[in-house]
């Protein structure tokens, strides 16, 4: 490994930690105090700690435990794929409110992606036809059916209107909104963060030992949770600077539309998919796999090693079955685990 230790015994909270167990990553630390990783628009701080808007604790990210209900012959297996680093590649690909949040009402009209600002929106629940297909771009929760609106973060709008674009998504109106007229991103606090990782995979490669490798897993252990602590202390701002639920619904709902797409590319191409679950899983056919990956225009990263950012990786291997699959019968999702 080069440069400094990626692990140090900077905390996130300021406590102590015990002396024999590896502490938590600071990942959110380190993007609030070093000015180089920040969030920052003409070089000016974000908004830290905006004021919590009504959409903030109504936000309804997408989310799934899907199955095929027609089955697969029981002589196929089933391949479960999860994607690498999940949420830290959610991170690096969006755009937030610097600004606080204001109201703007549903009068402004929201035709394509390219109009929508970092934000919440209200929207009516469009009508998905291809649910025996895959599960609806919102999701399968009950929600679903017993309100006739929600508020979603603005990467969820952006993928409903790529599919209005393409004409498979029913009508759906724009009934409210919190936006930021502000934006910027996290792409320096994710370079970081990559390099972190890659240094800590270059390491736990290189260990030559039982005791070295389990040392170098651990602290991957703690990078991981680290920044997946991140997202959750933005939820509240408690004992940190950083008080931004809208940033953290957003890499979540990034999360959930980059794995919908990937899904839903895979059934555009003529392959069945057999279930979707944890939000970050797809099960397959196994014998799909290579021929889906050799085409021209794959539907989405392959990467065994579990090193690329997004990409996906195998998870576990099972026998088919003439019955859908329960949701039981899927392993829990470990986000970003590529050991």
């Amino acid at each position: 490994m080069t440069g400094h230790h990626p692990v140090t015994a900077e905390s996130e909270t300021e406590t102590e930690t015990d002396t024999n167990t590896i502490p938590m990553f600071p990942a959110l630390s380190r993007m609030e105090r070093r000015p180089e990783l920040q969030p920052r628009r003409y070089d000016r701080e974000p908004y830290w700690r905006a004021p919590i808007t009504p959409p903030s604790r109504e936000c309804y990210v997408p989310h799934w435990n899907w199955h095929n209900r027609t089955g697969v012959p029981e002589t196929e297996q089933l391949l479960t794929l999860d994607a690498n680093g999940a949420y830290l590649s959610a991170l690096g690909g969006i755009k937030v409110g610097h600004s606080q949040l204001s109201h703007h009402g549903g009068t402004e009209v929201i035709t394509a992606p390219r109009d929508v600002m970092p934000g919440y929106y209200q929207i009516s629940i469009p009508h998905w036809a291809f649910d025996g297909t895959i599960v609806h771009p919102l999701g399968d929760s009950s929600r679903l059916e017993t309100e006739t609106a929600v508020w979603v973060a603005h990467p969820t709008l952006v993928l409903l209107l790529e599919l209005q674009e393409e004409g498979v998504l029913g009508e759906f109106m724009v009934l409210d909104a919190w936006i930021a007229r502000a934006a910027c991103d996290f792409r320096k606090w994710t370079a970081h963060l990559k390099q972190v990782r890659t240094e800590l995979l270059d390491s736990l490669e290189l260990a030559q030992t039982d005791a070295a490798r389990a040392a170098m897993g651990e602290m991957y252990t703690a990078f991981k949770e680290g920044y997946s602590a991140a997202l959750s202390m933005m939820l509240t701002g408690e004992k940190c600077k950083t008080q931004r639920p809208d940033w953290a619904h957003a890499v979540y709902a990034q999360h959930a539309a980059s794995m919908w797409r990937k899904a839903w590319r895979w059934t555009g191409a003529g392959r069945p998919l057999i279930s979707m679950g944890h939000t970050d899983e797809l099960t397959v056919i196994a014998d799909d796999l290579p021929e889906m990956m050799s085409r021209a225009k794959p539907p989405f990263r392959f990467d065994p090693s579990g090193r690329t950012l997004g990409a996906m990786k195998p998870k576990t291997v099972e026998a088919g079955t003439r019955e859908p699959l329960q949701g039981d019968s899927l392993p829990t999702l470990d986000e970003g685990d590529v050991l």
